[in-house]
């Protein structure tokens, strides 16, 4: 049977003990090991310095875990300011009571609107008696395919204003007569333009759900 060196690890590498060269640990004493795997030479720590400098890592490991638990401990700061933010806009939420909805409510102050502010149009084409919506707008287009009776509106409301474009169809002669509380200068109710597509605009005035007093710009060209 061939006799063979202990085996060791010298930089990382495995190698038999060179001839001549023994193995120490502490104290220059044979270290000896049933496996015959050897660490050799104080430059690996067999005397223990390299595993106690490892420790010393470790220790500051240990360090930077205490370090890393404490920016946690921040982090919960944090998230507590995040809750504190949050209740702060909770509040905000809850102080809705004193803003404008979307569904009708009233402005008790001075209402001023930088920008641009206006409404939708309806739209009736037909003939007959036209009720045009109060609730629904306060803006309205109106095509005469005959003669026809510009009646009560639905749902006007006291202070509302607006106006309303009376088209004549592509064969006019369409008259527009009033009731349902329509008024005008005079007690007289405007002629409208007859010729086939012909405009007029009629602007308005609620002073009461009964009392709706009107004026009329009539024949307007380009429109």
């Amino acid at each position: 049977m061939t006799t063979r060196r202990p085996l060791v690890i010298v930089s990382g590498a495995f190698s038999e003990l060179p001839q001549g060269d023994s193995i120490v640990g502490a104290s220059p004493s044979i270290v000896s090991n049933p496996s015959g795997l050897y660490l050799a030479g104080s430059d690996l720590g067999i005397d223990g310095s390299a595993i106690a400098s490892g420790n010393a890592a470790i220790a500051l490991g240990v360090t930077a875990l205490a370090s890393g638990n404490a920016a946690l401990v921040v982090g919960g700061d944090a998230l507590a300011a995040g809750t504190a933010a949050l209740a702060s806009g909770n509040a905000a939420l809850s102080d809705l009571g004193s803003k404008v909805s979307k569904a009708g409510d009233v402005v008790s102050g001075t209402l001023v609107v930088d920008s641009q502010s206006y409404g939708t149009i309806t739209t009736f084409v037909g003939s007959g008696v036209i009720n045009l919506d109060f609730s629904a707008a306060n803006n309205h287009e109106v095509t005469l395919e005959g003669n026809s009776t510009l009646g009560a509106p639905v749902s006007p409301s006291g202070g509302q204003s607006g106006a309303v474009v009376i088209r004549q169809d592509g064969t006019g002669s369409r008259t527009l007569s009033y009731s349902g509380g329509w008024s005008f200068a005079g007690g007289a109710a405007p002629t409208l333009t007859t010729t086939a597509s012909g405009v007029d605009l009629l602007i308005y005035y609620v002073g009461s759900p009964t009392e709706i007093t009107a004026s009329t710009i009539l024949d307007v060209q380009g429109a």
